[in-house]
């Protein structure tokens, strides 16, 4: 049952292989609520696990020692000295634990392979005859008690971020931590009942120890606590590893306090987190009080669990594109056998256990709405800030220019070098090789040698433009759109120059307005430039035509970059729906052109003005010279809109015949439904 969890957390740990395992899995499926109350789940579970873990090693310590002080105060004494020696060692690096949870593990199973070779002569086989006594119902019970035992695969993804080719090592470890295991477990127990009554075995605090002494004498006692002593300081060890991370990854996501997201400068280890985790820890093993708890902490796994198997199937309907090295097969089987088998071990817990688990996730609620939420917030806002302040004082500006058609490129060059100097940014030349869905991308490299010689074209004419920052670049995609996003979003660019061909048939229409329907997606400013009958460098004034949007805002911005470039005339224009030129309408017309046009500086000569006329397409067209470079905001219509009808640029464009630069502004909208199946359909 615990094979379908295993196998969602490779397929997870290696195309996110980012500390934090089941919560980051989560996080980067679902985010939100979910991700923070997973996240809180697993802290909490594996806190309690590492408090269980430092009194089982106390228990298994202090009969070897035989210390002159009270038990209960020995016990306490040793379980606190444990996690704080522990927890030094994962401070100071992954490295040190590693080679001390090497250490006892390799110990703890030579001495589990001694126990299993001494004790297999001794198995009396008709002690097998009556075979699960109370039936599969009892099976399952005792399943859900001991069935956390196996999820130590998940302790290898939360730290899958300081592993070496974790895209192959993580999955292979996984299955390794869960095969190996199970093989000793089933020759310990084979053994077990083999030699001693399961009913004896059933109700001894140490059944091992019974064995031990009877295969052994006076030994087995002794080396059943030394087993004990090596078996809880592993288990110790990769909790504190795992609880550090888990913390680690949800304070980095801003649910948590930013300290325990820092790492140690000397170490590079998050030193916060294992101090804190480690500390919570102790204080509930000295206090000694956690088996009412530990009924708690299964519930609070096995919810994580099903969540995290959850996340496979979200996961691949978000992010199908995302790289998965090691891939489930049979669709979304495997993780929904993962959900119920989880479910089904929470069915047999005990009622208390239910509302104490309710209460605790409620209580997570509470927390989250209270702080969590707001601080993540915060802390995204800050780190946005921080980016564009980081990227401005760097002078990064990106621009991204797809060429394909030579007679459209010099247009598209030109727009894109004047946009350039205003940012003093650099140019992104790309050309895509566009190839069938039926044939594999390597086979698109052998015409990539036919789109250089266009490249290095349009690079000199970047260079005769006086813009010194030019990369070239050539794409394999499946769709063409696909391949400029994708290289948009790589690359980080904060604009997309891309030229449009007149749409003469519907068939034209239907494919502009899938572009247009994928430029929706787009990660930044996108410029769309239809190049007129006359030279660019005939232009002798630029005319926008402004509204209220935040496009035609960025188009005024922009215009003066145009004018500069061509030491042209700046002329605004804000047309009006109102005849009368007295009155509300003309007081709103001319307050919202000069919100426009308040930054807008021009060398060459600057005129604005508000235009009343009741047909806004003929109002633009009467103001358009022969010579004038058109700059307008794009409209807000949706994919309908731009199906059957013509937009005020198309139309200065077919009738006047003048370059039109559209530009549209990045924001993040709600898409219709046609949009939404088109710019799937390109995206695919």
């Amino acid at each position: 049952m615990t094979l379908f969890t295993a196998l969602s957390y490779c397929e997870l740990a290696a195309a996110i292989p980012i500390a934090g395992g089941g919560y980051t899995f989560v996080h980067e499926a679902i985010g939100g609520f979910t991700a923070f109350i997973t996240g809180w789940s697993m802290v909490f579970g594996l806190v309690v696990s590492a408090a269980l873990y430092a009194i089982g090693f106390a228990e298994h310590f202090n009969p070897l020692v035989e210390l002159a002080i009270p038990y209960e105060l020995s016990k306490a004494v040793a379980a606190a000295a444990i996690i704080a020696l522990l927890a030094l060692l994962n401070v100071k690096g992954t490295k040190e634990a590693g080679h001390t949870q090497n250490l006892f593990t390799i110990g703890k199973v030579a001495i589990l392979a001694v126990f299993v070779i001494l004790c297999f002569r001794f198995v009396e086989w008709e002690r097998f005859e009556v075979f699960a006594p109370f039936g599969a119902v009892g099976v399952l019970a005792a399943t859900s008690l001991i069935y956390i035992s196996f999820f130590g695969f998940e302790q290898i993804s939360d730290a899958a971020e300081e592993v070496k080719n974790p895209e192959k090592n993580v999955p292979r470890a996984i299955l390794l931590a869960l095969t190996i295991p199970t093989i000793i477990y089933v020759l310990v127990v084979l053994v077990s009942v083999g030699i001693v009554d399961f009913e004896v075995l059933g109700t001894a605090p140490a059944p091992l120890a019974i064995i031990a002494s009877k295969v052994l004498g006076g030994y087995g006692l002794f080396f059943v606590l030394v087993a004990g002593v090596m078996s809880t300081i592993s288990a110790l060890n990769a909790a504190v590893l795992t609880t550090s991370r888990v913390t680690y990854a949800i304070a980095r996501d801003g649910f948590m306090p930013g300290f325990l997201s820092r790492v140690n400068a000397r170490f590079r280890t998050p030193h916060w987190a294992i101090v804190a985790t480690a500390g919570l820890a102790g204080v509930i093993a000295v206090m000694g009080e956690v088996r009412f708890v530990a009924h708690l902490t299964n519930f609070c796994l096995l919810f994580a669990l099903i969540v995290v198997n959850f996340s496979v199937i979200m996961l691949r309907r978000r992010r199908p594109e995302l790289k998965r090295p090691f891939r489930l097969p049979f669709g979304y089987l495997i993780p929904a056998l993962g959900i119920a088998s989880n479910f089904m071990m929470m069915l047999f817990m005990e009622w208390t256990t239910y509302l104490l688990g309710a209460a605790f996730l409620a209580f997570g609620g509470l927390v989250y709405i209270a702080y969590s939420k707001g601080a993540k917030r915060t802390l995204e806002r800050e780190r946005v800030i921080k980016y564009l302040m980081a990227k401005q004082a760097r002078k990064e500006y990106k621009i991204l220019v797809p060429i394909a058609n030579p007679e459209t490129m010099k247009s598209l060059v030109t727009v894109a070098a004047a946009i350039a100097k205003k940012f003093d940014g650099e140019i992104l030349l790309l050309s895509v090789v566009e190839v069938p869905y039926y044939v594999s991308l390597e086979r698109g490299k052998a015409r990539a040698g036919d789109y250089r010689p266009l490249l290095t074209l349009a690079e000199k004419i970047c260079e005769r433009e006086g813009v010194s920052e030019v990369k070239r670049m050539i794409k394999i995609a499946h769709r063409l759109s696909h391949g400029i996003l994708e290289t948009a979003r790589e690359e980080q660019c904060n604009f997309i120059v891309m030229g449009r061909v007149p749409r003469r048939t519907i068939g034209d229409r239907l494919l502009a307005t899938v572009i247009d329907a994928v430029l929706e997606n787009a990660p930044c400013d996108v410029a769309i430039v239809r190049p007129g009958k006359e030279e660019l460098a005939d232009v002798e004034r630029i005319l926008v035509a402004a509204s209220g949007s935040a496009n035609s805002r960025l188009a005024a911005e922009l215009a003066p970059a145009f004018a500069d470039r061509f030491e042209a005339q700046l002329r605004v224009i804000m047309v009006s729906g109102a005849a009368d030129e007295a009155g509300l309408p003309r007081y709103i017309a001319r307050n919202v052109l000069d919100e426009v046009t308040c930054d807008v500086e021009c060398r060459h000569g600057f005129e604005r003005e508000v235009v009343f006329a009741d047909d806004v397409t003929e109002a633009v067209m009467e103001e358009v010279r022969p010579r004038d470079l058109v700059v307008m905001g794009a409209r807000k219509g949706g994919a309908w809109e731009q199906l059957l009808f013509k937009s005020i640029p198309e139309e200065v464009y077919e009738r006047v015949g003048n370059t039109v630069v559209v530009i549209k502004k990045f924001t993040r909208v709600k898409k219709g439904r046609l949009e939404r199946l088109l710019s799937g359909a390109a995206a695919s």
